[in-house]
């Protein structure tokens, strides 16, 4: 499979970007920045931003960033068309971490900051992009680790010397 006709990846592409744009844009509409819904609970949406990285890491840096975004959308994307894997799994993964990488870098571009919403417990806030892009490191992780084991992926042609 040639990687850029991938249309399965792209799709998961545009719909993380999409859900990640659209909520982020009804939380601007429908709370009042630094507001909560509900006041108090484990689970709250809440409307904050982040000018930083995971964790609020980074802050203030927000040059530094969209850079760190651009250099490592486009290190994912090389390493995607690199390699030999056509597993959906493994498609599925790299479009999640594609997707939510954009969508953040997307705010970064346009606001200086990426809108935080979902609140549970004592995490700091997060959102759609940041959901896509560690469930698709996990996925990828799992993918790699275990896909050999379970046919997803094949092993190397172990037959063949290095010198041919």
């Amino acid at each position: 499979m040639i990687w850029y006709k991938d249309w399965f990846f792209y799709s998961i592409v545009i719909v993380v970007f999409g859900l990640d744009q659209i909520s982020k844009e009804v939380i601007r509409r429908q709370l009042p920045l630094y507001g909560s819904w509900p006041e108090e609970g484990f689970l709250r949406i809440v409307h904050g931003l982040n000018t930083g990285s995971a964790f609020g890491l980074f802050s203030g840096f927000t040059n530094l960033l969209i850079i760190a975004s651009i250099v490592g959308i486009g290190v994912v994307l090389y390493y995607f068309q690199q390699q030999q894997i056509t597993v959906i799994w493994y498609r599925l993964s790299i479009g999640l971490v594609v997707g939510g990488a954009l969508g953040n870098l997307a705010d970064r571009l346009k606001d200086g900051a990426v809108v935080d919403f979902i609140s549970v417990g004592w995490w700091p806030a997060f959102n759609v992009a940041d959901s896509s892009i560690s469930v698709g490191m996990v996925l990828l992780i799992i993918t790699l680790l275990l896909g050999e084991k379970f046919g997803w992926i094949s092993a190397p042609d172990k037959t063949q010397s290095d010198d041919s």
